[in-house]
């Protein structure tokens, strides 16, 4: 998990600067894209997939997360004015802490279909088949977000 969070911090720093020169539309769709390549590669993952393999498809979602998220949530913030900007960071904080124990609760209970659909497996091969369940929730998730993402507007256009 190290090497992901230290990929994580050093790109939200730049997604600031890149949101900063560019706007969010490219980084944005550039951020969904990688995060969608690295849930592939952790639903291409087998129960003997290599340590490194895993950590390599944990630090691609984590270039992709801040590259999507930090852009887009300050475009949003930034379409309000005045007083109405402490309520909508107020309101940003708050879902995403409840779509982030929607999205686990349904993930978890992906893991646990999974499971229990290859049951007869072998207990690893049970297990990695749930967490495929979980990211093929994951991939959806970054399909949507890099189709709304391709709706912003550019830098030019604000």
């Amino acid at each position: 998990m190290l090497p992901g969070g230290l990929v994580n911090a050093i790109v939200s720093a730049i997604s600031g600067r890149m949101y900063d020169n560019i706007g969010a539309k490219v980084p944005a769709c550039l951020g969904f894209g990688i995060a969608l390549i690295g849930a592939i590669m952790f639903i291409f993952a087998s129960a003997h997939a290599s340590i490194p393999y895993i950590i390599c498809a944990h630090v691609i979602m984590m270039i992709g997360c801040p590259l999507a998220m930090s852009p887009s949530q300050t475009h949003g913030l930034n379409a309000l004015q005045g007083p109405e900007s402490a309520d909508g960071s107020t309101i940003m904080n708050t879902l995403q802490q409840i779509v982030g124990a929607i999205a686990t609760a349904v993930a978890t209970s992906l893991l646990g279909a999974g499971q229990a659909a290859h049951h007869t497996a072998g207990h690893a091969a049970a297990f990695a088949s749930g967490v495929h369940y979980g990211f093929y929730f994951t991939v959806c998730l970054a399909i949507v977000g890099l189709l709304l993402a391709t709706t912003l507007k550019n830098k030019s256009n604000n």
